[in-house]
């Protein structure tokens, strides 16, 4: 090669590095003026701008004020254009008429907690029961490949990629196995380039690594939450954690220092140790200790939110007698990390051995309440908080003029009954009634 064709590549490839910069520095420009943070799958919403009213309804705006009866819900293409009592608000003459008559009227339902490999049926399924926004927190992105040969309606998908863990790792086929701080900070802006909208640690993680996590996450304007075992919550926390998946990474934070060494050290030695050692290690857990009220003062101080999955891991009489211990303790915590000021969102975990097949989201509102939570604070954990929670609450998470039409009526009156949030009768994505008995293939 003579020195014109090699001072020809070096400018080409000095050209090439030019242009991902622009675009890298574009992506941080467009982060940094709108940080409300983006689905993989934006929804279609309607071709026109035709008004439809929802009318005789019992509104729950998700906000977490008392509900307003006989009210009137306008909207305009995929927006709300108005909201309010009936005699405040006029329907337009021509407008599409829903009754909801003895139904009330609640902001799609937001999952910070769910779990899929390519399965467009469990999403349909999971839409149509009224969660219309979902995060999988660690998920490889082509475990949502099937989301772009959907024909039918699927709620709205936020994704952190593969999850960052340390070697030899847990789950290595959901995972990133960190080298080191560039490998850090590589993957975090490939997973933003690829749509990602937060970051997922898992528990095999160093401490020492999360530094360069949260600086690089922060970077690109998007959170971090994370799956704790080995890594005790209050330094997760003090390091800078915004978010803390399941209500067992509290865990070794709270127990008493020798049984949550023993504890750490079994689940060093086998990572499975974990699944029945987190209801010993609870079920010894004395929560009138001073060390509890400490964590959870560090919580509140540093706005740490928590996502407890109850679910997943609850266990009743019947069961072995240190696992319903071990689970009402975490149910206590719950309560207690509410009465502090911790905010409380929720998330399914997809399942539980006591929820019904497909209603696990339902189940875990339920044991929200059970907790201590109010159903109206239960229903704002589910929509307004988890929306900040995922950085998107200019647009969805409520029912108020301007956000996006994503809603559900349900029969009855969840506000004094949670129980009522099994009966969903109708869900709207993006301004478009879904067709719940639509077949996905």
């Amino acid at each position: 090669m003579n020195v014109k064709s090699k001072t020809t590549v070096v400018l080409s490839n000095s050209f090439v590095l030019l242009l991902v910069g622009c675009f890298l520095g574009l992506t941080h420009l467009a982060l940094a003026q709108n940080p409300s943070l983006l689905e993989v799958n934006p929804p279609e919403g309607p071709s026109d701008d035709q008004v439809s009213a929802i009318v005789n309804v019992r509104l729950i705006d998700g906000l977490g004020g008392q509900p307003l009866e006989n009210a009137v819900v306008l909207i305009k293409s995929n927006r709300i254009l108005q909201a309010g009592p009936a005699n405040q608000v006029t329907v337009p003459e021509g407008a599409e008429i829903t009754d909801g008559t003895g139904m009330s009227l609640l902001p799609g339902l937001i999952d910070s907690h769910l779990h899929n490999v390519n399965n467009n049926k469990a999403l349909h399924a999971i839409l149509t029961n009224g969660v219309t926004t979902v995060r999988d927190p660690g998920h490889p992105f082509r475990f949502y490949q099937s989301l772009y040969f959907a024909k039918a309606k699927m709620p709205r998908v936020y994704l952190t990629g593969a999850h960052l863990d340390g070697y030899p790792g847990v789950y290595r086929d959901q995972a990133s196995l960190i080298r080191g701080t560039d490998h850090i900070r590589t993957l975090i802006r490939d997973y933003v380039t690829e749509g990602g909208s937060g970051i997922k640690i898992y528990f095999r993680l160093p401490l020492k690594y999360y530094e360069t996590v949260l600086q690089t996450a922060d970077f690109y304007h998007i959170p971090v939450v994370a799956h704790l075992e080995l890594v005790d919550a209050d330094d997760a926390i003090r390091a800078g954690l915004q978010g803390i998946e399941h209500v067992t990474s509290y865990g070794t934070s709270l127990a008493d220092p020798e049984d949550a060494r023993e504890f750490r050290e079994a689940v060093e030695a086998d990572n499975d140790y974990r699944r029945d050692g987190r209801y010993l290690l609870w079920s010894k857990i004395d929560l009138s200790a001073d060390r509890v009220s400490e964590v959870l003062d560090l919580a509140v101080k540093h706005e740490a939110v928590l996502s407890p999955t109850l679910t997943t891991f609850e266990r009743q009489s019947g069961d072995e007698e240190y696992q319903a211990k071990g689970f009402k303790n975490m149910l206590d915590f719950v309560g207690m990390a509410h009465q502090a000021g911790v905010t409380i969102v929720t998330g399914s975990h997809n399942s539980g051995k006591y929820a019904q097949r497909g209603l696990a989201y339902q189940r875990e509102m339920e044991l929200l309440v059970a907790a201590g939570m109010t159903p109206l604070e239960a229903i704002s954990s589910s929509t307004i908080h988890n929306a900040r929670y995922f950085r998107t609450q200019d647009r969805l998470g409520s029912i108020e003029p301007g956000k996006l039409a994503d809603l559900i009526l349900v029969e009855g009156d969840p506000s004094v009954d949670i129980k009522a949030m099994y009966a969903i009768k109708k869900v709207m994505l993006n301004g478009e009634w879904v067709d719940r008995e639509e077949v996905v293939e």
